[in-house]
């Protein structure tokens, strides 16, 4: 859908993170891995995978079986670890699948360190008026392709659909605060197709 983009953007999205060494992540919705796999290129830290997909998560283990990650399957809205474990939380492209996006909030600020980071990469709201008309026009036929192509209308329908109802960067940025966030930066990506959400405690 992103023309394969998405992986220049969580390319971005790593860059933006100072990892050291001894750092212990957190990477949400870590689906088959790919952030952890830029994490581990970056640096040899504590690297704990959470997802709720167990068929998800073992192709992550598969991929990058030379790693040391530690494979957790959870929900967000319950992360099984004491207050203040984690350095960095990572989360790419899950946060709207997420079943309560405010609970979730609030336990992944829960799990931060203080002055722990988070980072959250979405889609968002296009700032470009002229952009926005040309991206409906073209989520109209993302449903259409997955019917057509892959015999798979209903979940790139929905796909569609968790990306129009998803809060767009302010409104967000208000819930992050209301879960407990102090300092928020907000990075758009495209004009605002995608933006970087970095929160800290």
């Amino acid at each position: 859908m992103s023309f394969g983009l998405h992986r220049t953007w969580k390319q971005e999205l790593i860059k933006k993170i100072k990892i050291k060494e001894q750092d212990i992540i957190l990477d949400l919705a870590t689906g088959s891995g790919d952030l952890l796999q830029l994490i581990k290129e970056k640096s040899n830290c504590i690297c704990v995978a959470y997802d709720s997909n167990m068929k998800m998560m073992m192709q992550a283990k598969k991929k990058l079986k030379k790693q040391k990650i530690f494979y957790i399957n959870g929900m967000a809205e319950n992360i099984p670890f004491k207050t203040n474990t984690f350095d960095f939380i990572t989360l790419s492209f899950g946060l709207r699948n997420f079943t309560n996006v405010q609970k979730s909030l609030v336990e992944i600020k829960r799990v931060l360190k203080k002055r722990g980071k988070f980072y959250c990469l979405e889609f968002s709201e296009i700032n470009n008026r002229s952009l926005r008309k040309i991206f409906d026009l073209y989520s109209k036929l993302i449903p259409l392709y997955g019917k057509l192509i892959l015999n798979n209308e209903e979940a790139y329908s929905y796909l569609i659909e968790s990306i129009k109802e998803f809060p767009n960067q302010i409104q967000l940025t208000k819930k992050l605060l209301k879960a407990g966030f102090n300092k928020i930066e907000v990075f758009d990506v495209l004009d605002g197709i995608a933006s970087i959400h970095v929160s800290e405690i």
